[in-house]
């Protein structure tokens, strides 16, 4: 008897776990079925879909504690204005379980007068409390895709096919929104290409017990006030679209038009993609030749990979980068402690920085593991002859607790922000 008692638990445990997501706590729509059916009153039942774009890239950046914790606070916005604004009469599920789609019923109940207006009503007021939250979490390219349909009852029809029709029908025209959109953004990066309408600020690179700047990292800018000034849009609509390649070598261009005046004997850094290394401009004589134009040596040139972006071919990425090193250019390993780090990287790459992500130094004072971790990091830096860079900067008491790690090359709001011009002087030490 009790081995049978055991046994219905975990069964009862394992059909909880298939219907009720344990990250958002909201149950997937067909663990409903019958709450659906008294909620039509016999009559018609309004759903609505809602898709977060680019959640999987997310993931894939960031790792699933920031992906999950942005479906989280979506849930929990969703429940918010639910209770708020409708009284807790809508019903919030999610299509499934680790799903990145959100379905919302609404009751006959709320639709009686006027079924198509007020359905469109609830979901444009959901719509808008989740594009605000998104717009919390600063994190480009995220966008909310929005369909909505009504389901009429039918007692001729099984019920449960009606509502996995009708969640089809909302998803497709979700999926449409997002494919017009995907063709706006095309058609606008586009235009910003052809008018060559990226530019490049600098921010300062330091010493941090001399106070010297050692050089300047370029990073590129879009037009001012618009969805595309930012790199990291710029970049997720590039991927998009297919033009990574495009804009890659437009910023760096823009780079190296800015650059002309910059101080003498400092170096340059320039973020690259690890797909666009084999650019010919940059490779062999033609890219001495570029860089002369410029004022611009190839031993003042640091390129900076990000690690951010998966590297598919070792064996081609090997190549390349002997060919840079051989023309004297330097490299460095970008966001280090995010996305696709690897030993393999950094064996391929012989680095001569190592850029400390942002995210392991905001707080790093507080934080007693970020400060082992970027020890050990100062430890790998040593061993391999490169000098560590802690990136993101922006209180003295992060550059306190950095200093006091051995850490000897910083960057951040704190020392100099980006600017169109070069920093001479820094701001704090």
């Amino acid at each position: 008897m009790e081995f049978n008692r055991k046994d219905l638990q975990n069964e009862l445990i394992s059909l909880r776990a298939s219907l009720y997501d344990v990250n958002t706590r909201l149950p997937a729509y067909g663990a409903c079925f019958e709450t659906l059916k008294q909620m039509t009153e016999d009559r018609y039942l309004g759903v609505v879909l809602l898709q977060v774009s680019d959640l999987e890239r997310l993931e894939s950046v960031f790792g699933f504690d920031r992906y999950e914790g942005i479906l989280r606070r979506a849930a929990f916005h969703i429940q918010d204005v639910n209770n708020r604004e409708f009284g807790g009469q809508l019903l919030v599920t999610q299509r499934g379980i680790f799903d990145d789609q959100f379905c919302v019923f609404a009751p006959y109940s709320l639709l009686s007068t006027g079924a198509l207006l007020a359905l469109e009503r609830i979901a444009r007021r959901i719509y808008g409390a989740l594009e605000d939250e998104l717009a919390l979490h600063e994190v480009p390219g995220l966008s909310l895709h929005l369909g909505y349909s009504m389901l009429h009852y039918n007692p001729f029809l099984r019920f449960e096919r009606l509502v996995h029709r009708v969640i089809e029908e909302t998803a497709a025209l979700a999926q449409r929104q997002e494919e017009t959109e995907l063709v706006l953004h095309e058609l606008e990066l586009r235009q910003i290409l052809t008018r060559q309408a990226i530019h490049s600020v600098f921010q300062p690179i330091v010493h941090l017990e001399s106070g010297e700047i050692l050089g300047y990292e370029a990073l590129a800018r879009g037009p001012a006030g618009t969805p595309y000034e930012w790199p990291e849009a710029l970049f997720t609509f590039a991927r998009q679209s297919r033009l990574s390649r495009q804009l890659d070598h437009q910023c760096k261009m823009a780079a190296l038009e800015a650059a002309r005046n910059r101080p003498e004997g400092k170096k340059l850094f320039i973020n690259t993609l690890p797909t666009t290394l084999d650019d010919p401009d940059f490779l062999g004589e033609p890219a001495v030749e570029l860089l002369h134009q410029y004022g611009l040596t190839p031993t003042e040139v640091v390129w900076e990979l990000t690690e951010r972006h998966a590297i598919e071919n070792y064996d081609a990425f090997r190549t390349i980068m002997q060919n840079y090193l051989a023309m004297g250019y330097q490299v460095a390993l970008d966001d280090l402690g995010t996305g696709y780090s690897s030993i393999q990287t950094i064996t391929h790459v012989r680095p001569s920085y190592l850029k400390v992500d942002i995210s392991l130094v905001k707080d790093i004072h507080l934080n007693l593991l970020k400060q082992e971790l970027v020890s050990s990091l100062l430890i790998l830096s040593r061993n391999i002859n490169a000098q560590l860079v802690a990136e993101g900067i922006e209180t003295g008491e992060e550059l306190r607790a950095i200093r006091a790690l051995g850490v000897t090359l910083g960057q951040g709001h704190l020392l100099g922000p980006p600017a169109p011009h070069f920093a001479t002087e820094i701001r704090s030490l």
